[in-house]
């Protein structure tokens, strides 16, 4: 079982990443120790050589007042022997106590002096090899001991020779070494520690990000329901990454949605016009009937064109709607196009017994895609040919106010029926007597969102009638027009919901 636990562990990333942080911290927290440590011991060595110079002057001050007869070496040694007592000097116990010595190298008629530890040849060996600087204290190792000496030295004057005070201090040391494994000890436990708690850190923010590879993992294409657990609190990367995700599966799945309510409605829409092809086509065949056949194969083919026409506008609204519609905008003079595609429609209007007037008096000028802005128009008086009605009167209203230009299309027929006015604008939305596919007003709200614009449709109630108004931004001759030749993505959002006077707008994001 711990065989497996461990393995486990070190299969994922918390060990490595906590053990990176930790060495980093432990390298740090190791200087931190170390220099700590260096200035207790440079403290404790600043203080024996202040002790060491001072004794050194005291003694140097009774040597020279002290008359150089019989009783000089029993005055100074006794002296030398009271300073050695203040630091506690004890022969017998090398290794708990502090150790003083002072010898006096007797130059000059002066016989040498010693005071210190038995066996002192091994010290007088030392100091005679050793070149100390006046008042100033260095390090020497004695031959048989463990610890090295602090020693000072100084001139007592002429004929009186050089007197050295050497300090041997054991209880800082063992200070100084039990505060080394203090700080050995407490390194090792922060260390682990940290460890520790580095490792439990990490796994609980890496069990999130497991999370999120859980749901990517458990995602099908028949099932796009899963999401992660967001939580606001922590508002971290991690919690903002699940939002994120989340947000981007609810994409994937409308995409999805989208998708396949696409396919099957063009399937559907898309089998009439086959099966009338094919039966045109059989039809010609078995018939010996030159004009007859003719006229099933022209059938045929207008058939075809529908169907056509049907696979590019749904094309067309899907890249729309995934923000792929490619535009080549250029100012373009919003009442030319109006007039130019009335006057085309002129004719059939005059036919179903409507009349069409525009209103568009000045130029107004957008940054527009005249073929889309063009097929909109043919879009929204082919409407009002199918459903305004006999007799129908429809206006085409061209206005401009702050920065926008509005195009609005109203007629005096019956409207739109009341179950269909929440989704019109939706691909293959259409009521029961329709006879078009359901995609004219989708491509119409398509491009006007891909513009950078909106549109929305309305019941009148005085006169009766609908209105539906498509709108742009107009083009300011300040700004630097985008090249025919420089295509430019539309961007598309999601419909808002009606308003209470039941008109239906949608906006861009």
């Amino acid at each position: 079982m711990f065989s497996r636990i461990s393995s486990s562990f070190y299969r994922t990333a918390a060990w490595r990443l906590a053990l990176r942080s930790t060495i980093a911290f432990a390298a740090i927290s190791a200087l931190v120790f170390f220099v700590m440590y260096s200035l207790v011991a440079r403290t404790i060595r600043e203080r024996t050589d202040s002790w060491l110079i001072g004794e050194s002057e005291t003694l140097k001050e009774v040597a020279l007042t002290t008359p150089g007869d019989a009783v000089y070496g029993r005055i100074v040694g006794e002296v030398a022997e009271m300073a050695t007592q203040e630091v506690a000097f004890n022969s017998h116990d090398n290794d708990a106590s502090n150790t003083v010595f002072f010898y006096q190298d007797g130059e000059g008629g002066i016989p040498p002096l010693w005071v210190g530890p038995s066996g002192k040849a091994p010290f007088i060996a030392s100091l005679r090899q050793l070149k100390v600087p006046e008042r100033s204290a260095v390090f020497m190792t004695v031959p048989g001991w463990r610890l090295p000496f602090r020693v000072v030295a100084d001139a007592v004057g002429p004929g009186r020779g050089r007197i050295y005070l050497g300090l041997q201090d054991t209880a800082a040391r063992i200070m100084l070494t039990r505060l080394l494994w203090g700080f050995f000890l407490a390194w090792i436990f922060m260390v682990a520690f940290g460890y520790v708690i580095a490792v439990l850190s990490m796994r609980r923010t890496l069990k999130r990000v497991d999370a999120i590879t859980g749901a990517a993992a458990s995602i099908g294409t028949a099932d796009l329901s899963s999401r992660v657990t967001s939580t606001e609190k922590p508002n971290d990367e991690i919690a903002r990454l699940a939002r994120t995700f989340n947000r981007m599966l609810d994409r994937i799945s409308a995409s999805v949605n989208q998708l396949q309510t696409l396919t099957d409605s063009v399937a559907h829409d898309m089998k009439s016009p086959l099966t009338s092809v094919r039966g045109r086509l059989e039809a010609a065949l078995s018939t010996d009937d030159v004009n007859l056949s003719r006229e099933l194969v022209a059938g045929a083919v207008e058939s075809l064109d529908h169907l056509s026409e049907i696979v590019t506008t749904s094309l067309d609204v899907a890249e729309a709607e995934a923000g792929a519609l490619r535009l080549r905008r250029e100012p373009s003079d919003l009442a030319d196009l109006i007039h130019r595609v009335a006057e085309l429609y002129a004719p059939a209007f005059h036919e179903r017994r409507q009349s069409l007037t525009t209103i568009a008096a000045k130029p107004v000028y957008a940054l527009v895609d005249q073929r889309f802005i063009v097929r909109v128009l043919s879009n929204l008086l082919e409407n009002e040919l199918r459903y305004a009605g006999d007799g129908a009167r429809i206006m085409v209203i061209l206005g401009e106010m702050e920065e926008k230009a509005q195009i609005r299309v109203r007629d005096d027929g019956p409207g739109f029926p009341a179950e269909l006015l929440a989704h019109v604008f939706q691909r293959f939305a259409k009521g029961d007597k329709s006879e078009g596919h359901g995609l004219g007003l989708a491509f119409v709200r398509a491009v006007a969102l891909a513009h950078g614009g909106r549109a929305w449709v309305r019941n009148l109630d005085t006169p009766r009638g609908a209105e539906i108004v498509i709108e742009f931004p107009t083009f300011n001759a300040k700004e630097t027009p985008i090249s025919p030749q420089n295509d430019t993505l539309g961007r598309l959002s999601e419909p808002l919901a009606p308003e209470p006077r039941n008109d239906v707008i949608v906006t861009s994001s």
